[in-house]
């Protein structure tokens, strides 16, 4: 694959990235609108945002795991390493797939053969990417028991079948990992230990992770850098430190007053979500901000450099001018 010589230092590189599913009913759904993103090598970035949002559509799109029959048009590109993902030809994203981006799936049942040991499974998979790591060391380094290779899927929990997909991710030799919710399925105690993993395995192993989530409590905790989204469009990106002390969009304030704190009363955003079934024209979060005027209703790009919003209400960049 071609490298990337634009000096920027990103391992990935998203631009003006549009989705467009096809529904039966609904006719068209605009899952992502003009998009733009950039993750560096070795960063952590969490992905926050409601139900709907885009959040699985752009994880998706970076691997193009879509269907022929359920999307209507893709635009944009996805730069791996300055090639770009959406005009890879077949034997080219088996290659990155088998090498450079692996997904950590939100129901790690779903990701295993049920009727196939875990030994053999873990085993096709070194001998298929070539990896120099014994079956052993891998399971290991994900915290799992020396007996796990004998046993079934059905025979695990959660927890410990969301740790066979690290190790897996691990003996494909990825760079990049794309963790779609991985502890919703799983009780607080493995939560914790999931993302306790997660943080060992991106520093030891020296990844770059995409993490998605609807907790920002989780967010926080793990990434360094958050990226909000909302209605399918890109919101607020900002380091983690600079977001929960200054959020600069109404939408991202308001998701972090919904986070539970002892002695404050939980918050709600009022309304519903957006409708999908059009183009976006102007800010989506209009119908729900208190701030709202006339210009929200037409184009609102996304500003700033340091602290980048998509709102006309986030005032100048006082961070990057102090730069």
């Amino acid at each position: 694959m071609k490298k990337n010589s634009s000096g920027s230092g990103a391992i990935l590189e998203i631009k003006n990235l549009s989705v467009v599913y096809r529904h039966r009913v609904m006719g068209r759904v605009y899952a992502m609108s003009d998009v733009s993103l950039s993750v560096n090598e070795g960063e952590a970035l969490g992905i926050a945002g409601e139900s709907g949002c885009g959040k699985s559509t752009l994880l998706k799109s970076i691997l193009r795991l879509f269907n022929p029959w359920e999307i209507d048009s893709v635009s944009g590109e996805i730069l791996y390493d300055g090639c770009d993902i959406l005009k890879m030809t077949p034997p080219e994203l088996r290659v990155l797939r088998r090498g450079g981006i692996s997904m950590i799936f939100q129901h790690p049942y779903a990701a295993f053969n049920p009727v196939i040991k875990i030994g053999r499974q873990l085993d096709e998979t070194i001998r298929l990417y070539g990896c120099r790591r014994e079956a052993h060391e891998l399971l290991e380094t994900c915290g799992l028991d020396e007996r796990i290779p004998e046993m079934f899927p059905h025979n695990l929990s959660g927890g410990q079948l969301q740790r066979l997909q690290f190790a897996m991710a691990l003996a494909s030799g990825a760079r990049i990992l794309l963790a779609d919710e991985p502890t919703t399925s799983l009780d607080a105690i493995s939560q914790f230990e999931i993302l306790k993993l997660i943080k060992k395995l991106v520093e030891k192993e020296s990844l770059t992770l995409l993490f998605v989530s609807h907790n920002l409590s989780l967010i926080k905790y793990l990434t360094s850098r958050a990226a909000v989204f909302y209605g399918g469009i890109l919101v607020e990106d900002a380091p983690c430190g600079e977001l929960f002390k200054n959020p600069l969009h109404p939408y991202t304030d308001a998701l972090i007053r919904c986070i539970p704190r002892p002695g404050r009363e939980l918050g709600v955003i009022p309304g519903d979500s957006p409708d999908l079934s059009a183009p976006a024209s102007g800010c989506p979060f209009y119908s729900r901000c208190s701030y709202a005027g006339e210009l929200c209703l037409g184009k609102v790009p996304l500003m700033r450099t340091y602290h980048k919003v998509r709102c006309f209400n986030a005032g100048p960049d006082e961070v990057s001018e102090q730069r």
